[in-house]
């Protein structure tokens, strides 16, 4: 055999492994937004009230009345915020994946979407610290005087997305690049 259908070969078999992965990705994203939007409901349907008020309004006692229904739809109305921008980051991630396994490795879909992704994981960073001051003063809103708060937490989690979201998004701005050379150089051919 000659060297080229060797390399023809092995570039096959890591196309076919792209696929395979890709695939198995974007079921991963689909699944994982079913996923934390049904934990996410159970977690405000189920968690007892002192547990929710320590963890997200900082209340650790002098609450004396349940978090009622409504409350907690608000609660997770407002928790859904920043997971509704995560789960469109992963629901592009997936159309990526999709268009990977399809073979556009190098499209402008791809990339496009690849930066939708990443967007929208630096908009979900952004908006989580606020999302948990909204859900501080709601929860500690009916409780008794002095136990009022607001909590404003910016954690290693928001910064880490913050800079994974940014290396993404550069990432796709360089397959951008190179795509548009590589067409520039496909004229001169």
């Amino acid at each position: 055999m000659s060297a080229e259908v060797l390399s023809d070969n092995a570039r096959a078999l890591r196309l076919a492994r792209i696929r395979r992965l890709s695939r198995l990705l974007a079921a991963a994203c689909t699944a994982t937004s079913i996923l934390l939007t049904a934990a996410l409901l159970v977690y405000w349907i189920v968690t007892p009230t002192p547990a929710l008020l320590s963890a997200q309004a900082g209340v650790s006692r002098g609450y004396t009345i349940e978090l009622g229904f409504t409350i907690r739809v608000l609660a997770f109305l407002i928790s859904m915020l920043p997971l509704g921008a995560l789960i469109y980051g992963l629901m592009q991630a997936r159309h990526c994946f999709t268009a990977f396994a399809a073979g556009r490795i190098f499209s402008a879909e791809s990339a496009g979407r690849l930066r939708n992704f990443a967007m929208a994981i630096i908009v979900s960073a952004l908006l989580k610290p606020f999302a948990g001051a909204a859900l501080s003063v709601l929860l500690s809103w009916h409780g008794s005087p002095g136990t009022k708060s607001l909590v404003f937490n910016i954690g290693s989690d928001t910064v880490l997305g913050l800079i994974f979201g940014g290396t993404v998004a550069l990432i796709a701005w360089v397959m951008r690049e190179a795509m548009t050379i590589a067409d520039e150089n496909a004229q001169f051919v």
